[in-house]
């Protein structure tokens, strides 16, 4: 029974994971979304108050922006018994953005509220051999997270090139859904940290430089026993964990040549932060199952992800899109597990732009193909996990869509 402990461990900590970069959503604007992200150097829509606020300066008057975001990922594992499917599952993820100027004031005010992670995995009807009773205490069937990411900022413009920006974070997860063969876990937390940018613009060039600190959140959820556990099915017990999650730096530059845009950006994330999960459990009956503490290594490693984006204005109010990114899973071999089945990712986006109303709105849309490279588990050991073994093919599509007006 002290395997379900690891089991209780493990699903919490896809609840951290989740937001902390395994299912990272960083498609957070529809134009960015189309230069593949590489936005921090550009940073000239509303959506800069995620990517680099400090850009928001050198923006002409207020507005505000409503983006939304559809997306439709797929996951395959095949061992030798056959090849098996998450449950198909579309997400709408949306995000709003509102910059305030007043002549009369010495700063720029900027509110972002997106979902910059979350989404969720679903083996519970695949028949895959780590979602069933035989992977006992390490088995994995159903995963989610719901959260909200609440971001005012203070924009400065120093003089005609340089501005800076801060601001205060605040990561809401609302409702982590997390279950197993044995196990059911609802959770929910929160934690604050900070943001900090810089922006240089002359004449064709942009500079940015974005960073966002490191978080601590507190989980609280509760585990309630399944019906595999017998005399403990439906017994509940408090679970608690506190977690930090890394630091992001974002160093990006663009330039214009007549009707063309190029922007590259490399993203940094300290994911060495995220090297242990630490976990405590309220006294209940379902102690005898989970224990009242207990700990499991993570180890991930930090990641430089790479990012290329050009645009073509062809007509004075369209302008089209497309782009390229290279990014690195930090997941190590040995804590491999199905709930986060990632690996190293390619995107490929394409994105179109127009304005309307005599330039007081646009319309953004995009697409991106996110390729996961194909992984070939063989280091997954002990009890169930050995179950993880196989091969795991992932792809996603992602529709990005955004209403901008300016005031």
């Amino acid at each position: 029974m002290k395997r379900v402990s690891i089991l209780v461990l493990s699903m919490l900590a896809l609840a951290i994971n989740a937001q902390a970069g395994g299912f990272q959503i960083p498609e957070q604007g529809a134009k960015a979304a189309g230069l593949a992200n590489a936005f921090a150097g550009v940073a000239d829509d509303p959506s800069a108050l995620w990517f680099n606020p400090a850009g928001v300066a050198f923006q002409d008057g207020s507005a505000i922006m409503a983006n939304a975001d559809v997306i439709v990922p797929t996951h395959e594992f095949t061992d030798t018994g056959g090849t098996y499917e998450t449950k198909d599952e579309v997400f709408f993820v949306p995000q709003a953005y509102v910059v305030y100027k007043n002549d009369d004031w010495p700063v720029i005010l900027g509110l972002a509220v997106n979902s910059p992670f979350g989404l969720s995995t679903d083996w519970s009807s695949s028949g895959a051999p780590f979602s069933t009773a035989a992977a006992g205490a390490q088995s994995v069937t159903f995963s989610a997270l719901e959260a909200v990411h609440i971001n005012p900022n203070i924009i400065y413009r120093i003089d005609d090139h340089w501005a800076v920006a801060a601001g205060v974070a605040y990561y809401n997860a609302y409702n982590v859904n997390l279950d197993n063969a044995l196990l059911f876990i609802d959770a929910d937390g929160d934690g604050w940290g900070g943001n900090a940018a810089l922006f240089y613009h002359r004449d064709k060039f942009n500079f940015g430089v974005s960073y966002r600190s490191k978080v601590k959140l507190d989980i609280k959820g509760t585990a309630r026993g399944g019906a595999l556990l017998g005399p403990l099915a439906g017994v509940t017990s408090g679970a608690t964990t506190d977690l930090t999650l890394p630091d992001l730096v974002a160093v990006g530059a663009s330039h214009r040549w007549s009707e063309w845009l190029v922007s590259a950006e490399v993203d940094w994330v300290n994911w060495s932060e995220f090297d242990s999960i630490d976990i405590a459990f309220a006294p209940s009956a379902l102690n005898a199952a989970t224990g009242t503490s207990t700990s499991i290594p993570e180890n991930w490693d930090d990641t430089v992800a790479f990012r290329l984006g050009v645009q073509w204005d062809y007509l004075p109010n369209m302008r089209a899109r497309a782009g390229y990114t290279y990014d690195p899973t930090p997941i190590v071999d040995a804590d491999f597990s199905p709930r986060l089945p990632g690996n190293d990712r390619q995107l490929f986006t394409i994105g179109h732009g127009m304005d309307l109303m005599g330039g007081k709105a646009t319309v953004d849309l995009a697409y991106v193909f996110v390729l996961l490279d194909d992984r070939t588990q063989a280091a997954s050991a002990g009890g169930g996990r050995v179950l993880y073994n196989g091969q795991y093919e992932s792809h996603t599509h992602l529709f990005s869509g955004a209403f901008t007006y300016r005031f």
